[in-house]
């Protein structure tokens, strides 16, 4: 199975459009007045922003990062350091990278209300096995031994 979307209410969806397309390399596919913009990633994940006033009623997202957010994995500490660096340089007020949960990482909120953490791959241990490897690449292989 694939993940094929992630759709999140965003209250300022130009900003992010624009923060997608600059920092992340997100194109994007419609455009559907200030209401909607529907952008893919290298990979064909699709990513919607919304912004119906009339759907989402009082909806606020959390004001802490761990409890709701987006991750981009980069695959060396540089990476995620090379993005800090530009966003900082944008006055995006992104706090400096850390170690943390194992991984090179920094969260920064998004104009739309939601946080967007930028990561190196994380090491988790795959349930069964005592094998360790990267989260973000997890192999078949290793998704059949822990089923």
């Amino acid at each position: 199975m694939k993940l094929n979307h992630v759709n999140l209410t965003s209250f300022d969806i130009a900003a992010d459009q624009a923060m997608f397309e600059r920092y992340f390399g997100l194109r994007c596919l419609a455009v559907r007045g200030r209401g909607l913009a529907v952008m893919e990633d290298e990979h064909g994940m699709v990513l919607v922003l919304n912004n119906f006033p009339r759907k989402r009623g009082d909806f606020a997202y959390p004001v802490d990062s761990d409890v709701m957010h987006i991750g981009f994995i980069q695959e060396t500490r540089e990476a995620v350091d090379a993005i800090h660096a530009r966003l900082a340089a944008d006055g995006w007020g992104a706090p400096a990278p850390r170690n943390y949960h194992g991984a090179w990482t920094f969260y920064f909120k998004a104009k739309g209300g939601y946080f967007i953490e930028v990561s190196s791959p994380t090491l988790i241990d795959r349930i069964g096995t005592g094998d360790q490897e990267p989260a973000s690449h997890v192999s078949a292989a290793s998704r059949a031994r822990t089923a």
